[in-house]
Formats: structure tokens, sequence, C-alpha cells
């Protein structure tokens, strides 16, 4: 039997793959992909992935510090939009 080269196009797959992490999981996934490239790397991975340079760097230095988040929770607490009082009507 031949064997058969298969072509794969790893920037459509990778991107496939980033669209169904968590927030905090892209976070880290962009910062490795950053670390791995190296000197520009923040820039570049921040294009491909259509995310702020500083998302990068703030999963670079979540990396490196190696900080572990509180377990079932991808928001820290507190955060989201604030809730709103109920309508009253004066009288």
């Amino acid at each position: 039997m031949k064997k058969v080269d298969f072509e794969y196009d790893i920037a459509k797959h990778e991107s496939f793959f980033y669209e169904q992490l968590s927030e905090r999981q892209k976070r880290l996934f962009a910062a490795l992909r950053a670390m791995e490239i190296g000197y520009y790397g923040v820039k570049e991975v921040s294009h491909r992935f259509d995310i702020h340079i500083h998302t990068v760097r703030r999963g670079k230095k979540e990396l490196q510090l190696e900080i572990v988040p509180p377990v079932n929770k991808i928001r820290q607490k507190g955060g989201g939009r604030k809730k709103t009082l109920p309508y009253r009507q004066f009288a």
C-alpha cells in the first residue's frame, strides 16, 4: 500500500481549537504561543487571534508566576456588570 502525504492547515485547526477555549484558557494558550515564537511573539499572536496585546502579556505573567485559578471559576469574584436598583415610582 502506498503511503499518502497528508497536509494539514494548522492555522485553521489552531483557530478552531482556540474558539473552543474559555477566556482564561485562551489567554494562556496565546501566551504560550507568544513565548514559543520569542521576539515579537506577543504582537504576532495578538494579530493572529485578534486579541489585545495586554491580554497576551497578562497570560505570560500568569504562566510565569504559575497562578492557579479557583475551581469552577472563570471570572474573578465581583466581575461583570453591577446590578441596578429596581425602578420606583415617586408619589
